[in-house]
């Protein structure tokens, strides 16, 4: 992994204060806090990404993404958890075979905290080879210039978002990309709330691995009085921290 990100370089990426606020409005249909009521009403997976979808594309939108790493897992591992993405399949393709865990307009991100503008960092950035191909297929696919930022959840549990534009967005100022990482943040805060409540549902046996557990069974204690292996015992106790999201 070629990391290629200066403190010169991270330094010429902080965004001046705009001049005049012209944010683009999110169509005539849904303001900041129309959506942000959205959001938070959904009770489902499948409502919570429809309203998403729709927020973004009155805010011109052509594409986003979004994936978690693991609980205080690096980000240079390549491991992460797809939420959401409507990319063009060659995009996906292309950036999960050879970017994965080399992306350096996601370490500037991460770096800063903040949202980056590609257009306006493209340049600021020395680019690996593999970064050049993703951006030129981007472009082949219609997708012109976008927005990443990260998202924390707590300590450990983060996101990287990104939304595309089919045009250069050069008008796009501070504010537009402060507003764009709170649309990620109300979105995955609810994310994470809805598929909590979804996971936390525990089986009768893990309640009674559970239960063991806290009465200071041991594993191989649990599975003699359960009629089940120790290894099953290690497996149920997974599951359980999983759903309860205990790390």
């Amino acid at each position: 992994m070629q990391m290629r990100l200066t403190r010169k370089a991270l330094r010429s990426l902080e965004f001046a204060a705009p001049q005049a606020h012209h944010l683009l409005a999110m169509g005539v249909g849904m303001n900041l806090s129309g959506y942000v009521a959205q959001v938070t009403a959904c009770e489902d997976a499948q409502a919570l990404k429809r309203v998403l979808l729709r927020g973004f594309e009155d805010y011109g939108a052509k594409a986003i993404s979004g994936f978690t790493f693991p609980f205080g897992g690096a980000v240079s591992s390549g491991e992460r958890t797809p939420i959401i993405t409507t990319f063009p399949k060659p995009v996906s393709e292309i950036y999960r075979a050879i970017l994965i865990g080399d992306d350096p307009v996601m370490y500037a991100a991460m770096t800063l905290g903040a949202p980056v503008h590609f257009l306006k960092i493209e340049n600021k950035l020395r680019l690996t080879d593999s970064a050049k191909q993703v951006f030129q297929v981007m472009r082949e696919c219609g997708l012109q210039d976008g927005v990443s930022t990260p998202v924390f959840a707590k300590p450990g549990v983060y996101a990287y978002f990104t939304v595309a534009f089919a045009e250069p967005r050069l008008d796009l100022t501070e504010a537009d990309l402060r507003t764009i990482k709170i649309m990620f943040e109300e979105y995955f805060y609810r994310f994470r709330d809805i598929t909590r409540v979804r996971k936390g549902v525990l089986s009768q046996r893990e309640r009674e691995v559970l239960v063991a557990i806290v009465n200071d069974k041991s594993n191989a204690e649990i599975g003699e009085s359960l009629g089940i292996s120790e290894h099953t015992v290690e497996t149920y106790v997974r599951r359980c921290f999983a759903k309860l999201d205990v790390n």
